[in-house]
C-alpha cells in the first residue's frame, strides 16, 4: 500500500472479525501512528496501519454484502 491515503475522521466505522463492529476515537492522518479504536465499549490503542488496511476494508466488505 502506498503511504499516501486520505485522511480518516473520527467516528469511522471499522469491522475486526474477534471483536465486532467498532468506530475510530481519533482520526488518522499518518499510517504510521497509533490511534484509537472503540469496540463494544473498551477502547483499543492499534497501529494506523491496521486500522487502513485490515479493518476499513472489512467494514467495506461487510457494508457490500
Amino acid at each position: 500500500m502506498s503511504t499516501e491515503f486520505k485522511v480518516v475522521p473520527p467516528t469511522t466505522t471499522v469491522f475486526c472479525p474477534e471483536r465486532g463492529e467498532g468506530w475510530t476515537l481519533t482520526g488518522i492522518t499518518n499510517i504510521n501512528e497509533k490511534t484509537s479504536v472503540m469496540f463494544s465499549g473498551v477502547r483499543y490503542t492499534l497501529d494506523a496501519r491496521e486500522v487502513v488496511e485490515v479493518l476499513l476494508p472489512n467494514q467495506i466488505a461487510k457494508k457490500a454484502q
